[in-house]
């Protein structure tokens, strides 16, 4: 029998610079706008990533919004 542990997904790469780059707006808190392949365009700040997501929070009152990471098309930081 499988443990939980066993069951988990691919380990997010640090050694990324892609995920080095998103940490880095996780941790600064920077207000981003992610376009999706289709042209769909979302603002908010990024909570969290995983190897399969990233978290938008677009708004204190809104819950979180998941993000696949293969729908989005561009990730621009707003300094």
């Amino acid at each position: 029998m499988q443990s939980f542990f066993d069951k988990r997904g691919p380990r997010l790469d640090t050694s990324l610079p892609s995920v080095r780059h998103v940490q880095e707006l996780i941790r600064n808190r920077t207000i981003v706008q992610v376009t999706m392949v289709g042209g769909q365009e979302l603002e908010g700040m990024i909570k969290w990533q995983d190897s399969e997501f990233l978290a938008l929070r677009q708004e204190a009152s809104l819950p979180l919004v998941l993000i696949n990471r293969n729908a989005i098309a561009m990730l621009r930081a707003f300094l």
